[in-house]
């Protein structure tokens, strides 16, 4: 009975490589709408840029630890989430380009307001309704939840909020929108 979880492990090893493939990169967004309840314009997740970030903690334990931990971080630690920090911030074209993609299929909306950032939403697609019954991304669900305890605001706050919550509470230096 144990098996199942482990089998499902290693099928999601061999199928994606977190924070780096696309595919993962688009089935973790989609996991963050549904978690976040944004799945219609008023309750849209502000700035899909908060993917590029976002990513690599919900793709690993040990990552997520790092920024809900309240003790302070080692050297070794800080220098894992600058790491992260310096990633996210290299992806953030990727993720534009992702975002666009999934609004071309109808698997997310976007609503763009010239004054303001993008606001996303799940679209009302069968292919995002099949992949998000799907227990195999329960894990990333999982790290949401204990994320979303950290940030409850993660759906609405600003991205400059966001990237100072995140890391630059933790001793990481950001810059920028």
């Amino acid at each position: 009975m144990n098996e199942r979880p482990d089998r499902e492990a290693a099928k999601r090893r061999i199928m994606f490589v977190p924070g780096e493939d696309f595919y993962f990169l688009a089935y973790t967004f989609l996991v963050l709408l549904e978690g976040l309840g944004a799945t219609s314009p008023d309750k849209a997740l502000h700035d899909s840029r908060k993917l590029a970030y976002i990513a690599d903690f919900m793709g690993g334990d040990s990552d997520l630890r790092l920024v809900i931990t309240k003790a302070p971080l080692s050297a070794s630690a800080r220098s894992r989430l600058t790491l992260l920090y310096d990633r996210a911030v290299a992806r953030r074209v990727a993720v534009e380009r992702l975002v666009a993609a999934l609004a071309t299929r109808g698997l997310v909306c976007v609503v763009r307001n010239p004054e303001e950032e993008d606001r996303v939403y799940l679209g009302e697609s069968r292919l995002a309704t099949a992949l998000l019954s799907s227990s195999t991304f329960q894990k990333e669900e999982e790290r949401l939840k204990v994320l979303r305890g950290k940030i409850p605001q993660l759906r609405t706050m600003t991205l400059a909020t966001f990237k100072q919550r995140l890391f630059g509470d933790r001793g990481v230096r950001t810059w920028g929108d």
